[in-house]
């Protein structure tokens, strides 16, 4: 069987791909189903869902930005802003829906996750993730200015993920899915210790990297977070990520 080819998503998109990952584990996806993911990327989730419904399956791949992305037999790929376009498909559609947020991008995510459940199959899963509004933590910096300097940058980065008004999927998913009729949700929070030098801090250098037009920092104070993330003595919480997963009632 023939799946996409990921290359690498945009390192804020990498962010979740972990945790997603993990809740995949759990859920009873088999072959021959239909899957929407929403917030695609280069494909990395892509992949993986193509692997899981087999070659007589179908994954919808969605993203605003589809220059990544490759069709096959099994994958349709759909370029669609959902601040602009209706998510594919009509109603009970999907046995699955996996969705990344697109940092800070959507104008009514309400909204768009209403879409989700009508497209929903009855017993089907709904997956979302997120970056929580909980800020970062940083436990070590080498002085004072580093910790400043540090924290300024990450508190601008975690602007930029989890949009103007640190608003992510929703603030009360529960009450939401439930007045939808969807039963078993469960959320999923997690963090963890990244130390300079480290993988986790070198994806947080990209990211920065990535963010930089949006973030109000200097050049000189961008080369020298990316050169503080080489330094082994500091020590940062990363962001906080969810995923909150729930089952269209039978």
């Amino acid at each position: 069987m023939t799946t996409t080819l990921p290359t690498h998503s945009s390192p804020p998109q990498q962010l979740l791909i972990p945790c997603i990952d993990t809740v995949l584990d759990r859920l009873d996806i088999t072959t021959n189903q239909r899957v929407l993911e929403i917030g695609a990327g280069a494909g990395e989730i892509t992949a993986r869902l193509a692997e899981l419904v087999g070659r007589y399956g179908s994954v919808t791949a969605v993203d605003a930005e589809t220059s990544r992305l490759t069709g096959t037999p099994v994958v349709d790929v759909q370029r669609r802003d959902p601040n602009r376009d209706l998510l594919p498909g009509q109603a009970a559609r999907y046995d699955h829906i996996i969705a990344r947020w697109p940092h800070g991008t959507l104008h009514d995510p309400a909204d768009v996750i209403e879409q989700m459940i009508v497209r929903l199959c009855p017993g089907g899963w709904l997956v979302l993730a997120d970056i929580t509004p909980t800020p970062p933590r940083i436990h070590r910096t080498p002085d004072d200015e580093a910790g400043t300097l540090i924290h300024a940058v990450m508190q601008q980065v975690h602007h930029a993920l989890t949009g103007p008004h640190g608003a992510t999927w929703t603030a009360d998913p529960g009450a939401l899915l439930m007045s939808h009729g969807l039963a078993e949700h469960c959320i999923h929070t997690g963090t963890e210790t990244w130390t300079g030098a480290g993988p986790g801090c070198r994806l947080l250098a990209d990211i920065v990297t990535h963010l930089r037009p949006h973030l109000d920092i200097t050049d000189a104070d961008a080369d020298r977070f990316a050169h503080l993330m080489t330094d082994p003595r500091v020590l940062l919480g990363r962001y906080e990520s969810r995923v909150i997963h729930a089952r269209e009632r039978t």
